[in-house]
């Protein structure tokens, strides 16, 4: 009877790790990768701008980023800081990468191509990818010129 129970329980965890192929699917594959934020997200933008070239003051704005699922990104974005619009939808893209680890964070860097620095933000993805919440980081070394963070839901992924 006990050779009988081992047997049974020895096919039976044969059949899960080898037929299934979500059983082994799930052990290798990591649920936050590039690909769980793939698709257009519509983000808010607020903060402070706190110094540097140009209008400082209270910060907002709203963008528009598509994450390629492979570690690629693109921006387009409208920003009024301190009352003045320093950039609007007909500015040329932004450009970037990013990266999401394991643990959902990630980090992604902007290239203005319109004047504005680079920009480098620390990010959490919340609701299984239906939302990414963002902090500006300072340039390493420096105290930062802006106190941003930014919301962004998801408008529309690959098909």
């Amino acid at each position: 009877m006990k050779k009988t129970i081992i047997a049974v329980a020895a096919a039976a965890l044969w059949a899960a790790t080898s037929l299934c192929p979500y059983a082994t699917a799930q052990t290798n594959d990591r649920r936050c990768h590039d690909r769980l934020i793939e698709g257009t997200y519509g983000f808010t933008i607020e903060g402070e701008k706190l110094a540097g070239p140009g209008p400082v003051g209270p910060q907002v704005g709203v963008a528009i980023t598509t994450f390629d699922g492979e570690g690629s990104l693109t921006q387009v974005d409208s920003v009024v800081i301190g009352g003045s619009q320093v950039a609007d939808f007909t500015h040329p893209p932004a450009t970037g990468t990013y990266s999401v680890n394991p643990d959902c964070t990630g980090t992604f860097t902007l290239e203005f191509h319109d004047g504005r620095p680079p920009v480098t933000v620390d990010f959490v993805i919340v609701d299984s990818g239906r939302e990414i919440d963002t902090v500006v980081l300072p340039p390493p070394g420096t105290v930062g010129p802006l106190a941003t963070r930014s919301i962004g839901k998801r408008r529309s992924s690959p098909q």
